[in-house]
């Protein structure tokens, strides 16, 4: 399928569809500016995907995407939540964190997201299943239908690149 053909399509599934995911996000999230982010990075992400023309039920596919980036909004919340509250532990809450030091944490913890979101679709997944579901490798093989070897290999993976980010983070003042 050639590019003006995908973006036709595309244009189309926006046009035909946007307002009612919008709608929907806001019934969902009981906040219309997270549910306007929510529909513009699905929309986003569909976009950058490709496949559309093998979409039947584009209101699922929508839904399906909205919802998996509400997981990961969320997921991405507690991780910030987490370390904020790491820091001030570790810190004390008399010496809470400047503006700017937070701001690089945050800045480093998207750096991760996308890091991860980057990752082939099971290296992702397994990665988060492991760190923030608590599975086993064993259990992420199941989950998968993969062996527990390739678990292995993705988490590694995954920690690998994370581990290139914090390294960068570091370097650059964002973490102490």
């Amino acid at each position: 399928m050639s590019s003006s053909q995908h973006l036709n399509l595309f244009q189309r599934l926006y046009s035909g569809h946007h307002s009612w995911l919008r709608a929907w996000l806001e019934r969902k999230l009981r906040c219309r500016f997270n549910a306007e982010d929510i529909a513009q990075e699905t929309f986003l992400r569909l976009l950058r995907r490709g496949g559309l023309e093998q979409v039947v039920e584009p209101r699922a596919l929508l839904t399906t995407t909205a919802t998996r980036l509400i997981i990961d909004d969320s997921r991405r919340r507690e991780i910030e939540r987490a370390y904020t509250e790491a820091y001030l532990a570790q810190h004390g809450g008399d010496n809470a964190p400047s503006a700017e030091s937070v701001a690089a944490a945050v800045q480093a913890i998207r750096q991760l997201a996308d890091v991860i979101e980057r990752l082939p679709v099971r290296a992702g997944q397994a990665f988060l299943m492991s760190t923030f579901d608590g599975m086993t490798h064993r259990e992420i093989a199941d989950a998968l239908r993969v062996s527990e070897s390739a678990v292995k290999q993705y988490v590694a993976r995954a920690l690998l690149a994370c581990h290139d980010v914090l390294a960068q983070a570091r370097a650059d003042g964002a973490m102490a």
